[in-house]
């Protein structure tokens, strides 16, 4: 089935503002920009209550962290096969994982970075080519959302985006 539009996930370490950027995505095109053609269109599956839900029985382990991100990105695909933009604010914190993902959702990567939220017990590996960079550390949560709204309007959001067939 193709995708109206595509997944985009929302990598970075617990703290770093995926959720608050996503959320604020979420509320923009949902509730106030309704002349967008992302207006409605919008679904954010967020870590912490996808855990509590669909990942209920996963622990932080890696191969529990891989298994939760595998169901999210199952998914954040067939939402995005029926007509939404899905945003995936979600740690991802592996490259092995992300290829396994870029393999089943095909996602359009953003990096939320911010130093100081690393630790032993919680490994990240920062994505190498994303399609979007936003470094906390320098950048306000507004200027992030807007940095990231500009991007979900971009033509490089629109080139990965296929017409449905049978749909007007």
């Amino acid at each position: 089935m193709s995708k109206r539009f595509p997944v985009v996930w929302l990598t970075g370490n617990s703290g770093a503002g995926k959720t608050t950027i996503a959320t604020g995505m979420e509320e923009y095109f949902n509730n106030k920009d309704t002349e967008s053609p992302l207006a409605r269109r919008i679904v954010n599956l967020d870590g912490d209550e996808m855990r509590a839900t669909v990942s209920q029985d996963e622990g932080f382990s890696p191969e529990d962290r891989r298994r939760h991100n595998l169901r999210v990105a199952r998914l954040a695909n067939l939402l995005s096969e029926k007509g939404f933009l899905v945003l995936v604010s979600v740690i991802a914190p592996f490259d092995t994982v992300r290829a396994e993902l870029q393999e089943l959702c095909d996602p359009l990567w953003i990096y939320v970075k911010r130093d100081g939220l690393g630790a032993p017990d919680r490994p990240y590996e920062p994505p190498e080519n994303p399609a979007l960079k936003i470094d906390n550390d320098i950048t306000s949560i507004e200027e992030a959302r807007e940095l990231v709204k500009n991007f979900l309007l971009s033509d490089k959001v629109a080139a990965q985006k296929e017409e449905v067939v049978g749909v007007a």
